[in-house]
């Protein structure tokens, strides 16, 4: 399971994914965070919508500042992310409004909304597209990780994660995070391990591993269908590290007609092939 404390010390290093993405979080009171983050052409897939591994990346760093205060001093790994569309984000920025449901002794449950603010960061003002929800596990804080007692604070300011030379440029999601297609119509594809997309404790981002998830679902899909195809619902679980790398997913398709299908994929450490990373289900539907 993926810890997702705030970055602090050398974390995110300047060259990040998490910078280029320009992510802005705020917890303007205790049981509620929001998350910003804006949508260029890079975010977007061919059909104009933003990919559902940025809505992932956005909706986790607004639900681990909700949910982190809850559990201090002890900190969170997300275990569980869901999302349900209704519509979907073109123009940005992607918001996401996350709220407490429930902080019990060893679990902490979050409920999201996902909205496009359509040229405003108003989230009053935004249109919705979607709902999540997401679990964290409480684990023991350990002595030398770093010090988050200044997150207990329960307003927290907006802040942002982009520096003036963050940004993706010319290049594609894909592209930036390394990601590899090695068989399109299995569904495979796989991640390095690098600086790019590691998270504070040296193992791949988990939001890079939901991009990963929704790349090779989407490949397969639109392989088996014969058109392109958008992400309707996501259920993640997050199972282990990557510790080693790369990340490898392992695709199954399941359909009955020629406008959706569901994408079982399966995340694994290729140099620990026995162990599962992670588990995605991905619903699909034709464009």
């Amino acid at each position: 399971m993926p810890e997702t404390p705030p970055p602090s010390g050398d974390y995110p290093p300047e060259h990040h994914i998490l910078r280029d993405l320009k992510l802005e979080s705020e917890r303007p009171e205790r049981g509620r965070a929001l998350s910003y983050a804006p949508l260029g052409p890079a975010l977007l897939t061919s059909s104009g919508n933003a990919r559902l591994g940025v809505i992932g990346v956005t909706v986790d760093a607004a639900g681990a500042l909700t949910a982190l205060i809850e559990a201090l001093p002890d900190r969170i790994a997300t275990q569980d992310l869901s999302y349900t569309a209704s519509g979907f984000a073109r123009q940005g920025p992607l918001i996401a409004s996350c709220r407490l449901l429930r902080a019990g002794q060893r679990l902490i449950t979050v409920a999201a909304t996902l909205a496009d603010g359509c040229g405003s960061d108003d989230p009053n003002q935004a249109q919705p597209i979607g709902e999540a929800i997401l679990s964290f596990s409480l684990i023991p804080n350990r002595p030398g990780n770093d010090d988050l007692s200044h997150l207990q604070e329960p307003v927290i300011e907006r802040r942002t994660m982009g520096l003036a030379t963050s940004g993706f440029g010319n290049t594609a999601l894909w592209g930036a995070i390394g990601l590899d297609v090695v068989d399109a119509a299995a569904g495979v594809v796989q991640v390095l391990m690098t600086d790019y997309v590691r998270n504070s404790f040296g193992t791949i981002n988990g939001g890079v591993m939901i991009m990963a998830a929704e790349a090779a679902g989407e490949l397969a899909v639109q392989e088996a269908l014969g058109t392109p195809v958008a992400a309707m619902s996501l259920n993640y679980r997050f199972l282990d590290q990557t510790r080693i790398g790369p990340a490898q997913t392992q695709t199954t398709v399941l359909r009955n007609n020629d406008q959706s299908a569901v994408a079982i994929v399966r995340l694994i450490d290729s140099q620990r092939p026995r162990l599962l990373a992670g588990y995605a289900v991905i619903q699909f539907a034709a464009q």
